[in-house]
């Protein structure tokens, strides 16, 4: 099994893979010459090599055990092999999207006081100018170019190797603090200890489905978080041509990512559905398959069934499209596959059953439990609810976070405890689990409507809704009423800018829909926005809060 004694050391993982497989190649970059992709390869022999050089210069400049790093920087060879000797002398990764506000990552990073930085240029500057972190007397490593004051890429691989070996650690060593979304509050920092890590890959290499391959993984994760799975798998992974500096899942160009991905022949690709959609609306209108592509994985937010239905046109005729679901802190806790979904579960979801977000991996256990958002600790003062009712869902395993870095009153907030002390993460959303054993997610719990005493989830209304073909997404929230009254209101993002003629027609039908569908009754008004505000990791999950305060106003 990978990851010895639960120790999340990949440099290991990389030597192994470059003993028995030297010119295996480990990763591509791809560049752009004359107008066309061209990949370098680099080999496992070259990554081990690379590695152990930088874990020499790593230790002599003093970034060791523990050491609490910041990690700002994209996917590339060079993050691989940093990333990799990190994991090897035992610094504590810390981990945060730039995304959730460049002043609320100062204020987040202040807590946890970091003793190093790893980035590139831009981030570097970014800390300097915003504060992320102590503005003087960190250690500071630049990728990709150079930076004043910090060491350099070949600086820090201009060492001697070192023989392999494990850094003096414990499984219970905190590994990796990834930060949340902050979408649904300010952005938390989960703690993840080696034997956690180690099990969030192990899960991540049963969801990609590596067992089951005759060949290395070939992947794609256009999720910095991710772009080491198929390495730890000994296989290879694939830089996506994405400026994530820049490019948000929405707004990427899809053109460069098709065209990579069949030149590298890659067989699996994980991103947010936001990014999915571009590519699948990008291959189907320029007729380009992706014929070596087999597994596509959405994480983040709901993958729905128009988008699986156009990502398996271009796919390898035996291909699937499954989705993950989890949090930041429970990566990941159940997979859905679109063979299960468009037979069965699509059909329940347009019904307003909510979304199915599939089955537990193995060793994990995903429950229902009420009363909704009780103010407890114990696990013994929830009781597990019956299939197909509805309860707040709560997950156990190896994978998950057990606390929040240093902020005690977020564990408290977050985490239920047995009488034996084992952990359960409150994943904030309610749902229910079915017959067949499936996870159904109805919403966030804070994000649930009260209308006249009433708890309603938002999303198996939405869905409803949302099958309407002039309908991109809609969201339902609460506002009072001229009486001050709460009441239920349904707003609507359009595929296209409608005009006055579309838009009166596009009420009626919703209006119909309110008529027919008991559920939907509750909806007392209609509002159409030119985008509805979304979270700004994954562009894909509704920012409910912000829209009801927009909802409020309107009138």
């Amino acid at each position: 099994m990978r990851f010895e004694n639960n120790l999340f050391n990949l440099a290991k993982e990389i030597h192994r893979t470059a003993q028995q497989f030297p010119e295996r190649t480990a990763v591509i970059e791809p560049y752009q010459r004359a107008g066309r992709w061209e990949l370098k390869r680099y080999t496992y022999r070259q990554l081990s090599d690379d590695t152990q050089r930088a874990i020499t210069g790593l230790r002599a400049y003093g970034i060791q055990e523990e050491t609490r790093t910041v990690y700002m920087a994209p996917p590339s060879y060079q993050a691989c092999v940093v990333s990799a000797a990190l994991s090897a002398v035992g610094a504590t990764q810390l981990m945060i999207d730039p995304s959730v506000g460049y002043f609320n990552v100062a204020e987040r990073l202040s807590k946890i006081a970091p003793e190093a930085f790893v980035g590139i240029p831009l981030s570097l500057t970014g800390r300097f100018v915003f504060g992320w972190g102590p503005r003087f007397g960190q250690k500071l490593v630049c990728l990709e170019g150079a930076f004043p004051g910090a060491l350099s890429f070949r600086k820090l691989i201009g060492y001697d190797p070192a023989p392999v070996q494990d850094p003096d650690i414990t499984p219970d060593t905190p590994a990796v603090v990834l930060y949340t979304t902050g979408s649904t509050g300010p952005a938390k920092p989960s703690v993840y200890l080696h034997r956690n890590f180690s099990q969030v890959f192990r899960t991540a290499h049963y969801s990609w489905r590596v067992h089951e391959m005759s060949e290395p993984p070939v992947d794609m994760a256009a999720f910095p978080a991710f772009h080491m799975i198929a390495i730890a798998a000994g296989g290879t992974t694939v830089v996506p041509p994405i400026n994530f500096a820049t490019a948000t899942p929405a707004t990427t160009d899809a053109k460069p990512v098709c065209e990579v991905i069949n030149a590298a022949k890659v067989r699996s690709l994980f991103a947010s559905p936001a990014l999915l959609e571009r590519i699948a609306h990008y291959a189907n209108d320029h007729q380009l398959p992706m014929p070596t592509l087999e597994r596509v994985i959405g994480g983040g937010a709901p993958v729905f069934e128009p988008l699986v239905r156009s990502l398996l046109q271009v796919m390898a005729p035996h291909g699937e499209v499954w989705a993950n679901y989890g949090a930041t802190e429970a990566l990941p806790s159940t997979e859905h596959g679109s063979k299960e979904f468009l037979a069965e579960t699509a059909e329940l979801t347009a019904n307003g059953h909510g979304i199915c977000v599939g089955t537990p991996f193995p060793n994990i256990t995903v429950q229902a439990v009420g009363p909704i958002d009780q103010q407890s600790t114990r696990r013994q003062d929830f009781k597990e609810m019956a299939r197909g009712e509805l309860g707040e869902l709560i997950v156990q395993g190896p994978n998950i976070s057990p606390e929040y870095f240093r902020d005690p009153e977020s564990t408290r907030k977050n985490k239920l405890y047995d009488e034996d002390g084992g952990v359960w993460h409150r994943l904030g959303d309610v749902g229910h689990i079915d017959e067949k054993g499936r996870v159904w997610v109805a919403g966030r719990v804070s994000q649930c409507l009260n209308i006249d005493g009433e708890r309603i989830a938002p999303i198996p209304i939405e869905a409803i809704f949302d099958q309407h073909p002039k309908v991109r997404r809609s969201g339902l929230v609460q506002r009072n009423n001229a009486d001050g009254k709460a009441e239920a209101v349904i707003c609507v993002e359009s595929w296209e800018k409608l005009n006055a003629d579309d838009r009166s027609q596009l009420r009626n039908d919703l209006q119909n829909i309110i008529h027919t569908h008991p559920q939907c009754q509750i909806v007392s008004q209609i509002l159409f926005s030119d985008g509805l505000p979304i979270d700004p990791r994954h562009n894909a999950k509704i920012e409910r809060p912000r829209l009801a305060q927009w909802a409020q106003k309107q009138r």
